[in-house]
C-alpha cells in the first residue's frame, strides 16, 4: 500500500486515521456559520474540514427529484434545495481557506463541476474528493485527475466494474495518488447496512491503495460506526459535521456536532496507540517487571538440609518468577542440594 500526502499529513500504513469533518453545505449558505465550523473542527485537532462547491444549474435539472430525507420540506426537488445552498463564490472560498489556515486545519471542498474544480485548484486546494454519485462521471474524473493532486474516491452504490473503470480513467491521466472510501449511498444509512466488511474487502481487492470509509449512519453518542471502521483498518474516515444536529436541513440530523468530534478524535488517538500494523506476539520492555514478579518459581515447601535427595513432596511453586521455572520440576526431583534451603524459599539452580 502506498502512502499519500495531503497537505502536512500522510495517509497510509502506520499513520493515524485521517479525519475529514464533512461540513458539506451544513453552513446553510451563511459564511459566518461556515467559519465557526472551521474553528470548531480546528479545536478538535483533526486533519481536515471539507465543504461542497457547486452551482445548482450545473448539477441537476430543474425537476430532479429528491432521494433523501428532507427534515424541513423546504424544497420540492434537488434543484430548489441546491439553489438555496450554492451562494458561495471565489471570494467566500478564499475567506474560508484563510480561516482554515488560521485554525491549523486542512481545507477541502468537493467540486461538483469542472469550473468549480478549476477555481478550487487555483486557490491551492491540496486534494480533490469525488462523491459516490460521480464515480461514473468520467469527464469530471478526467478533469480532476489532470490537476495532478491526490484524489479521494467514494464507492457508494457502485459495482466493482464501475470502480475499476473510474480508477482506469484517473490513472490514464498519470494520477496514481488515489484513496478509496467505502460508502453506503443512503441517507441515513441503517447500521445493518453499513457493512464495514466491504471496506476490508476493498482493501484486499485494491491492496496498493489506501482505503477508508465515508459514514452516513446516525452519529450515536459513542461514535460506534466510525470508530469501528478505524479499528478495522480505515486509513481515512469522513463523517458529516454540523454545529447543531437539531437544525432543519438534509444533513444535520445524521451529522456529528463539535462535542461528538472531540470525543471521536480522543478515541481515535487512543486507538492509534493500541492498534499496530502487525499482531505478532513480542515481549515488550514494559512487561519485563511483571513477567518476573507475576510468574512463579519452584519453592521449598519444607526446610531441606544440605545433601538431601529432593522429593516432589518437598516442592511447590509460588511467585515471584526469578527462580527455577515450574516447568523444570522433574529436573529438580532426585537432585541433592549443596546448601541448606529454608522453608518457603525460592529455588535457584546454583543451590543444587
Amino acid at each position: 500500500m502506498k502512502t499519500i500526502r495531503i497537505g502536512p499529513h500522510l495517509i497510509g500504513p502506520g499513520q493515524p486515521v485521517y479525519i475529514i469533518a464533512e461540513a458539506g453545505a451544513n453552513h446553510e449558505g451563511d459564511l459566518k456559520t461556515a467559519e465557526k465550523m472551521i474553528v470548531e473542527a480546528g479545536r478538535a485537532n483533526i486533519q481536515c474540514i471539507k465543504f461542497q462547491t457547486y452551482k445548482a444549474e450545473k448539477l441537476v435539472t430543474r425537476t430532479a427529484p429528491m432521494y433523501w430525507l428532507d427534515t424541513d420540506h423546504r424544497a420540492s426537488n434537488q434543484f430548489e434545495m441546491f439553489t438555496g445552498l450554492d451562494g458561495f463564490d471565489e471570494p467566500e472560498w478564499r475567506r474560508l481557506i484563510a480561516k482554515a489556515d488560521e485554525a491549523g486545519i486542512t481545507f477541502m471542498s468537493s467540486a461538483w463541476d469542472e469550473d468549480s474544480v478549476d477555481m478550487l485548484d487555483g486557490l491551492g486546494m491540496p486534494a480533490f474528493k469525488v462523491g459516490s454519485a460521480d464515480i461514473t462521471s468520467l469527464p469530471l474524473l478526467t478533469h480532476i485527475a489532470r490537476k495532478n493532486k491526490p484524489m479521494i474516491l467514494s464507492t457508494g452504490a457502485s459495482t466493482v466494474g464501475e470502480i475499476d473503470t473510474a480508477l482506469r480513467c484517473i490513472r490514464e491521466e498519470g494520477n496514481e495518488d488515489i484513496i478509496l472510501l467505502h460508502c453506503i449511498l443512503t441517507y441515513p444509512t441503517n447500521y445493518a447496512d453499513a457493512n464495514l466488511q466491504m471496506m476490508v474487502w476493498l482493501q484486499e481487492v485494491y491492496p496498493d491503495l489506501p482505503v477508508g470509509y465515508s459514514d452516513h449512519t446516525l452519529a450515536d453518542p459513542s461514535m460506534t460506526v466510525p470508530i469501528s471502521a478505524a479499528a478495522m483498518g480505515a486509513k481515512m474516515i469522513e463523517k458529516h459535521f454540523t454545529l447543531d444536529k437539531s437544525m432543519p436541513g438534509n444533513d444535520h440530523y445524521l451529522s456529528m456536532d463539535p462535542a461528538d468530534l472531540v470525543k471521536w478524535k480522543e478515541s481515535l488517538d487512543i486507538l492509534y496507540q493500541i492498534k499496530k500494523e502487525t499482531g505478532q506476539r513480542v515481549l515488550l520492555p514494559t512487561e519485563e517487571r511483571s513477567r518476573e514478579m507475576a510468574r512463579r518459581s519452584l519453592v521449598s515447601q519444607v526446610a531441606i538440609p544440605k545433601g538431601t535427595v529432593v522429593t516432589r513432596e518437598m516442592l511447590t511453586y509460588k511467585r515471584p518468577g526469578f527462580g527455577i521455572p515450574p516447568g523444570e520440576l522433574e529436573k529438580v526431583i532426585g537432585r541433592r542440594n549443596r546448601v541448606d534451603i529454608p522453608e518457603d524459599n525460592t529455588l535457584l539452580w546454583e543451590m543444587f
